[in-house]
C-alpha cells in the first residue's frame, strides 16, 4: 500500500511539472508568433527612450523552465548589445530626435560594460542630437550612465547613491563548527581565495592587501570617468563620501542642494519638467522604448554580414566554466569548442575574437577551451582575447593561449590559482547517532564519501594533484605570454589584479574596448581594410535564438516576488549553493575566482 502511494505522488508530481512545462512554452511559443507577424509601427517624430530594466548582460542566462520559473522568474536581462545597436541605428535615423536616458531600473551594471554604454552614448551625441537623464533616484551604476548625458536632471527630493566600490563576504567556517561538518580544502596559491568562507572568520591581511589594489584601480577609473563626463574633481568627491555629514551642513540637510552645487546634477525638475526641457531642443516627439524601435527597425536576431567575404568571428562566453553543453548564461567545454570549431571550418572566418566575462570554473574544462584556441592558432587563425568585467582563474586559463589579451582598465582578472574542497559530515552525523562503518577492498575505497573522516593519504593525493594543475596553469601563462616562469609564479598566486595592473604587469596585450579587440584581430589576419565581424553561436533552433531575446520580456509578464529582509539576510548562503550545486568537474578541482565583479 505504501508503495502504491508513493509511485501515485510521484506520478501526481511529474504530471504537474509536465503540465507546467508545457503551459510556459506554449505562452513562450506564443510571444514566439506574435512577435514575428507584429511589426510594431514607430511615430514620425520620435525621442529614444533607454528605458534599462534588469541587469545589464552580454550574454542572456537560460533560466530552468518549471514550476519555480513561473512562481520566481528570472530577473530582466539587458543585453549590452541591444543598447549600442538602437543608438547606433538612432545616430543615423532622422525620425530620432534624441535621447532619453531612463536607466532608474537597472539592477547591476559592472563598470566594464557602463564604459561600453558611455562610448555608444558619446557616439550618438556626435550626430548633434540631445541626451537628456532623469531620475527621481540613482544607484553608483545607474549615475555613471545619466552622467553621460547633456544635461542630468533629478528629482528636487532625489538621492544619488554613490558609495564607493566595496567587498564583503560572508564567512560561515563558525556556522560549520557549530554544525560539526569539516570542510578539507586544497589548492595553491597564497591569495586563492575562493574557498576562504569555508576556513576562516575574516579576510586575512593578504587578500585584503590584494583586494585593496584592484579596488582602488575600480574606483580610480569610476572617479577619473566621472571628472571627464562631469567635471567633478575625484578628491573633492572623495571628500564628500568620507564626510557626508559635514558636508550637507551648508545646505541645511538638503541633498538635492548640494548635488546641484557639487555640478552632480544640471537642475532638481519634476519628471514632466525635464521632458520639456528636452523637447524644447526636440520639438514635440513621441517617447519610443528602444526594445519597440529595435523591432521596428530591424531584426534583433543575428545575422550573418554580406558586405564582406572576410569575417572575424565573434564569440561571447559568459558565465562559469562547467564540462559539456551548458546553455547561455553558463560557458561549456563542449559548447565552445564547438563553436571554435565552426570558426575553425569556415573559411569566411580569418580571425576569431573570443569575448570573456567568467569567474572561471572547473580546471579541466578551461583546459578543453584553451587547447582549442591553440587548434585555431595553428591553423593560421588568429585568435584574441576581449576580457569583459571579469575573465579571473578559469578565463585567464583560457586566455593565455590567445596571440593577444586586451581589457577594460576595470576588468577583474588574474586569480592564477587552483583549489578544491570536500566537505565532510561525519561529526555531524554522529551528534545525531548515526555511524558510519563497511569495509572495502582497498584503503581509499569509500574515501570520498561525506559521512567517513577523509583519508590522510586520500588529502595528500588530492594536493599533489592540486599542485601538479597549478604547475601546468602557471606553465601555460609562461608560455603563452612569453613570460620567465619565475616571473609567472610571482604574479599568480592565485592574486585578483585589474586590467590596469595586469596591463603593465605584462598580463595583459592592451587596454581597450570589443571593437578595439575585434580590429587587433582583423590586424593580425591582415583583412583590416576589408573585413566584417559576425558572431559565431553553437547550433541552435530559431527558437532558442529568439529565447535569448525574449527572455528580459518573458519576465515583465510576472510580477516579480518582494524582496524581504530575509531574503537579503540569506541571498549570500543561496548563492554560495548554487555555485556548488552546478560544480561538476570529474575531480573537484577549480580554477575560479574568490571575488566577483562589483557593481
Amino acid at each position: 500500500m505504501k508503495a502504491f502511494f508513493a509511485a501515485l505522488m510521484r506520478g501526481i508530481d511529474w504530471t504537474r511539472h509536465i503540465t507546467l512545462n508545457l503551459f510556459f512554452l506554449f505562452l513562450l511559443g506564443f510571444l514566439v508568433f506574435t512577435l514575428l507577424n507584429t511589426a510594431p509601427s514607430t511615430p514620425e517624430h520620435m525621442i529614444l527612450q533607454l528605458d534599462l530594466q534588469g541587469e545589464l548582460v552580454e550574454q542572456v542566462k537560460h533560466p530552468e523552465f518549471g514550476l519555480s520559473t513561473l512562481t520566481s522568474p528570472a530577473p530582466r536581462q539587458v543585453k549590452v548589445h541591444d543598447v549600442v545597436s538602437a543608438l547606433e541605428r538612432a545616430a543615423k535615423d532622422d525620425a530620432v530626435l534624441g535621447v532619453r536616458l531612463d536607466v532608474s531600473e537597472l539592477s547591476r551594471a559592472a563598470l566594464p560594460h557602463l564604459q561600453e554604454l558611455r562610448r555608444a552614448v558619446e557616439a550618438f551625441k556626435e550626430s548633434g542630437k540631445p541626451v537628456m537623464a532623469y531620475a527621481e533616484n540613482w544607484t553608483q551604476a545607474q549615475y555613471y550612465l545619466a552622467a553621460t548625458a547633456d544635461e542630468v536632471y533629478l528629482h528636487p527630493m532625489g538621492n544619488i547613491g554613490l558609495n564607493g566600490y566595496g567587498l564583503y563576504r560572508n564567512y560561515i567556517k563558525d556556522a560549520l563548527d557549530k554544525l560539526k561538518i569539516d570542510v578539507h580544502v586544497f589548492r595553491a596559491g597564497k591569495y586563492k581565495s575562493a574557498a576562504a568562507p569555508f576556513i576562516h572568520t575574516a579576510m586575512t591581511e593578504d587578500e585584503r592587501t590584494a583586494n585593496r589594489a584592484w579596488l582602488d584601480t575600480l574606483w580610480g577609473v569610476y572617479t577619473d570617468d566621472l571628472f571627464e563626463m562631469r567635471g567633478i574633481e575625484p578628491n573633492r568627491l572623495q571628500d564628500i563620501l568620507d564626510h557626508p555629514a559635514l558636508s550637507m551642513q551648508p545646505y541645511d540637510g538638503d541633498l538635492g542642494q548640494l548635488f546641484l552645487a557639487e555640478h552632480w546634477v544640471d537642475g532638481l525638475l519634476y519628471a514632466e519638467q525635464a521632458d520639456s526641457k528636452l523637447m524644447e531642443k526636440t520639438g514635440d516627439a513621441e517617447l519610443v522604448g528602444y526594445k519597440k524601435y529595435l523591432l521596428a527597425t530591424g531584426s534583433i536576431l543575428p545575422h550573418e554580414p554580406t558586405a564582406s567575404e572576410q569575417w572575424v568571428g565573434i564569440i561571447t562566453g559568459s558565465g562559469q566554466i562547467l564540462n559539456g553543453e551548458q546553455p547561455s548564461g553558463t560557458i561549456g567545454s563542449d559548447t565552445m569548442v564547438e563553436q571554435m570549431q565552426i570558426a575553425l571550418e569556415d573559411e569566411r572566418i580569418k580571425a576569431v575574437v573570443l569575448r570573456l566575462n567568467t569567474p572561471g570554473g572547473s580546471a579541466l574544462a578551461s583546459e578543453s577551451i584553451r587547447h582549442a584556441v591553440d587548434v585555431l592558432k595553428t591553423h593560421g587563425k588568429p585568435v584574441v582575447v576581449s576580457m569583459g568585467s571579469m575573465a579571473a582563474s578559469g578565463g585567464y586559463w583560457i586566455a593565455s593561449a590567445a596571440d593577444e589579451i586586451w581589457a577594460s582598465p576595470a576588468t577583474i582578472t588574474g586569480s592564477i590559482g587552483v583549489f578544491g574542497i570536500v566537505p565532510n559530515i561525519n561529526q555531524g552525523l554522529k551528534q545525531l547517532g548515526i555511524n558510519t562503518d563497511g569495509l572495502g577492498t582497498t584503503k581509499i575505497a569509500g574515501a570520498m564519501r561525506m559521512d567517513k573522516p577523509l583519508n590522510p593519504e586520500l588529502a595528500d593525493t588530492i594536493q599533489l594533484t592540486i599542485d601538479q594543475i597549478y604547475k601546468q596553469f602557471t606553465k601555460h601563462v609562461a608560455e603563452g605570454r612569453n613570460l620567465p616562469l619565475e616571473q609567472v609564479q610571482t604574479l599568480a598566486q592565485g592574486r585578483v589584479w585589474s586590467g590596469q595592473d595586469a596591463k603593465e604587469l605584462g598580463l595583459v596585450d592592451d587596454l581597450g574596448s570589443l571593437d578595439d579587440a575585434i580590429d587587433a584581430a582583423a590586424k593580425l589576419a591582415k583583412i583590416e581594410s576589408d573585413f566584417a565581424p559576425v558572431e559565431v553561436l553553437p547550433k541552435q533552433s530559431p527558437f532558442d535564438l529568439l529565447l535569448d531575446n525574449l527572455l528580459s520580456e518573458a519576465s515583465a509578464m510576472i510580477a516579480p516576488a518582494q524582496t524581504s529582509a530575509l531574503d537579503a539576510v540569506l541571498q549570500p548562503f543561496q548563492q554560495a549553493l548554487q555555485y556548488i550545486t552546478v560544480w561538476n568537474d570529474p575531480r573537484g578541482v577549480y580554477a575560479l575566482s574568490g571575488v566577483e565583479a562589483v557593481q
